[in-house]
């Protein structure tokens, strides 16, 4: 069942149960109004026989005659009892006794006057005392008129139910239809969108942006943003990693097939090996960074802890300088905090070695054997910086060292593959940390790593 028709049948649903329940509260209420006030009648009529049968010898002669002509009225199918206190029936006008209980007539002379129903009448027995003994009189009668009316009541009450539920009903079809009706077309819309044209969105109304439904389409347009970036990074990775493995591969085939063509001497097999060997490493290289980049770009939930940074920042030095034993690299901290709580950050320890390992490894190769200096400063937060005095960046090219792959005009006699920069930048933005470099040619560069989460 579509969701516009599970709407209507639970709104009409709703409006009738409320229809039910005014409809039967004013019943009750306009029952129990009509049953009072003929219950009123009753007593009234209690009193008036009363005053007819046992207080003619007391009242005036007007008085009486006014009483006992409007006695001479009576009620529709009224019947008048009256009983002496030892429950013994003296008299009954207008029709036949209604059998009465002993226990009925001792509530009466305790309680002096009670209503009750009894064989579908209303009763109202009244205790009344007099000069010639104590009696107990009782009226009954059956309300015809407030009977008719409650009927008509009910009958009217029943008719604007079934009416008003069906109008309700149609009301309700009508409405839903209208309203899930920008949903049809948010849903051909999105019918139309398909991998060639991920550049298209969903329109949106102007000033409705609170609107649920437009709501649902600014989240699914930004969805197809994220979607599109995804799309062209992967086929931009895809261009470029074909490129970049394509390079090493035919090195290695040329090389193969140049040296097989002929038989060579030992030292020159030793030298073949050994160029082998680098572009195998390069090669290797390439592929551990794209797999590293893949899985980023895979899956942002990778595990977060408080680690100390310097500790991580130790860890890297030391293997750089396994690797790299000639170099000389400083470390600074110009900080002058009480306690290293400064120092604490909240990553992934893996990811941010191989963010420090980058730069610091960048750093030394593009230094023409110079110091390198790493410095942690604190102002209002931690900030890793790593200088260098190197060749530096050209400033038209200082724009484009973070795109996959892409490497510098003055960095050709340096090994490398054009991935560190790219990744470390992408470590850095799913920790929502920020980096920065400032760099002047032939002075060096300045990389600052800032430990603020944007």
């Amino acid at each position: 069942m579509k969701l516009r028709f599970k709407l209507t049948l639970q709104s009409t649903l709703i409006f009738a149960i409320t229809l039910v329940i005014v409809f039967v509260g004013t019943y009750i209420i306009f029952k129990k109004h009509t049953d009072t006030i003929f219950f009123n009648k009753l007593s009234d009529r209690a009193l008036i026989a009363a005053f007819v049968y046992f207080e003619k010898d007391e009242a005036t002669k007007l008085n009486y005659s006014k009483q006992e002509s409007m006695y001479r009225v009576p009620l529709v199918d009224e019947i008048v009892q009256v009983y002496d206190t030892t429950g013994k029936l003296i008299f009954v006008d207008n029709g036949p006794a209604v059998p009465i209980s002993s226990k009925r007539l001792k509530e009466i002379q305790q309680a002096k006057s009670v209503q009750f129903y009894q064989n579908g009448r209303q009763c109202v027995g009244i205790y009344y005392q007099d000069n010639q003994g104590d009696f107990i009189i009782i009226s009954s009668g059956v309300n015809v008129s407030g009977q008719d009316r409650l009927t008509n009541l009910g009958i009217t009450m029943l008719t604007f139910f079934f009416g008003g539920v069906a109008i309700n009903l149609l009301l309700n079809a009508w409405l839903s239809k209208r309203t899930f009706h920008p949903f049809i077309e948010v849903i051909d819309q999105v019918n139309t969108i398909s991998a060639d044209n991920l550049h298209l969105r969903l329109p949106q109304q102007k000033g409705a942006t609170d609107d649920e439904l437009q709501q649902v389409v600014a989240t699914f347009n930004y969805f197809l943003e994220r979607l599109e970036k995804s799309v062209k990074s992967q086929k931009h990775f895809l261009k470029h990693a074909s490129h970049e493995l394509k390079t090493p591969l035919a090195a290695l085939i040329g090389e193969l097939q140049v040296n097989l063509q002929q038989k060579r001497s030992e030292e020159e097999y030793q030298a073949l090996v050994q160029t082998l060997l680098l572009d195998a490493q390069h090669l290797k290289d390439i592929l551990e960074g794209l797999l590293i980049l893949s899985g980023l770009e895979s899956s942002r939930n990778f595990p977060i802890q408080a680690i100390q940074i310097d500790d991580v920042l130790w860890d890297v030095l030391g293997k750089i300088q396994l690797t790299h034993p000639s170099v000389v690299v400083e470390v600074e901290v110009s900080s002058e905090q009480d306690n290293t709580d400064w120092l604490i950050v909240e990553g992934n320890e893996v990811l941010l070695s191989l963010v420090l390992t980058n730069l610091i490894e960048n750093a030394i190769k593009f230094s023409d054997a110079k110091p390198v200096v790493v410095a942690l400063d604190y102002y209002t937060n931690l900030q890793i910086r790593i200088i260098d005095q190197g060749r530096g960046i050209e400033p038209a090219e200082q724009l484009k060292i973070f795109d996959l792959f892409y490497r510098g005009s003055n960095t050709t006699s340096v090994v490398g593959h054009g991935l560190g920069l790219h990744l470390t930048q992408r470590i850095l933005d799913l920790h929502g940390f920020t980096l920065s470099f400032q760099s002047v040619v032939g002075e060096g560069s300045v990389f600052v790593i800032d430990f603020k989460q944007s």
